[in-house]
């Protein structure tokens, strides 16, 4: 139990973190085997979803020691409701053990599926941003199960349904050459591929003066947050489209309180977004790029979607809620990994 706690409590807190290692891009179609602004449609919807997404995002984890990995969409099928009898069969008939991963029957899978909007003829699609290696498989051929939550155990039978994970198994073996635990590796369900077949680039900060850092005045509610913090350094990034600037704000310790983060077009110098990254209860500021080692790489920018702008993603740990990925455009988009996160 431990180990299952110790994966997912890492999935959680450093899904977007990376490996920057240079390997070719592989794409694979497998046989068929801080502030957020809401957005206008939903690709998987249902009643109880509170929070309207453009997209859906899932992450992926390993169960256990053996060969499956598992695609939570709890998040968008809660389980919460004890006499709704055709979300899980009868827990205790199964017993302890059994119980603890099991795979859907047709009756069960169908409302699964009905309730998620998903259609046997849709495909999963698994995009491993680090490696630029990608999957597909037909969901008519993937297994649907459910998984007891990282935060539960035997100690706690007989299980109810809200202690379960449901989602989507997959063999492991189809996912060799991804990143360690599948961290840097996000989940679409649906009709096409919403993922662009450009390679992310990992944000290489230079530290830089700080008069060199845009005059933009802070938000009043930011420059309250921060009343009490001194600037620390400040870092620039450059790509051919955007500017990237980044300002440390330090507390009574010399520690990092928040980092502000504007993105500039680079041949008009506006500036298309700004987000304040901080020192919460349940986030913190994520390490700058190389400052654990050559591979330790959490900042990412570029074409992430088909058909959307740019992204910028990487700036902080979550251990309550889910990270998410700023779009780079006046929409202020923020689109969120549903990561399932019992914490």
């Amino acid at each position: 139990m431990a180990t299952k706690s110790l994966l997912i409590s890492t999935a959680f807190l450093i899904l977007l973190s990376a490996c920057n290692k240079k390997e070719n891009t592989s794409t694979a179609t497998l046989p068929e085997v801080a502030e957020h602004a809401e957005t206008k449609t939903d690709t998987l919807q249902t009643d109880e979803t509170s929070k309207k997404e453009s997209i859906y995002l899932f992450n992926l984890m390993p169960k256990d020691s053996s060969d499956v990995a598992f695609v939570s969409l709890s998040d968008i099928y809660p389980v919460s409701d004890e006499k709704d009898t055709l979300v899980l069969p009868n827990i205790e008939k199964m017993g302890k053990y059994d119980a603890q991963y099991f795979t859907f029957d047709k009756n069960y899978r169908k409302r699964f599926l009905s309730k998620t909007n998903i259609s046997e003829t849709d495909s999963m699609f698994i995009y491993d941003y680090a490696k630029n290696k990608q999957v597909s498989f037909a969901v008519k051929n993937l297994k649907t199960a459910a998984m007891l939550n990282g935060y539960s155990s035997e100690e706690d039978w007989p299980y109810h349904n809200y202690d379960f994970m449901i989602g989507f198994e997959i063999n492991k073996k189809y996912l060799n050459g991804f990143s360690e635990y599948y961290r840097d590796a996000l989940v679409y369900v649906g009709k096409e591929n919403p993922f662009s077949k450009e390679r992310l680039k990992p944000i290489a900060w230079k530290k830089i003066a700080k008069k060199d850092y845009p005059s933009k005045a802070l938000k009043n509610d930011d420059r309250t947050f921060l009343k009490n913090t001194v600037t620390g350094n400040t870092y620039f990034y450059k790509t051919d489209s955007h500017e990237y600037f980044l300002q440390d704000y330090l507390d009574s310790n010399k520690i990092i309180y928040g980092r502000r983060l504007l993105v500039v077009d680079s041949k008009s110098k506006n500036v298309i977004i700004e987000k304040l990254f901080s020192q919460s209860e349940g986030t913190s500021p994520s390490p700058l790029n190389y400052e654990n080692g050559e591979n330790s790489v959490d900042q990412w920018t570029g074409k992430l979607f088909k058909n959307k702008p740019e992204v910028v993603f990487g700036f902080e740990y979550v251990s309550f809620g889910c990270p998410s990925i700023s779009v780079i455009d006046k929409s202020n988009e923020e689109i969120s990994i549903q990561c399932d996160n019992r914490h």
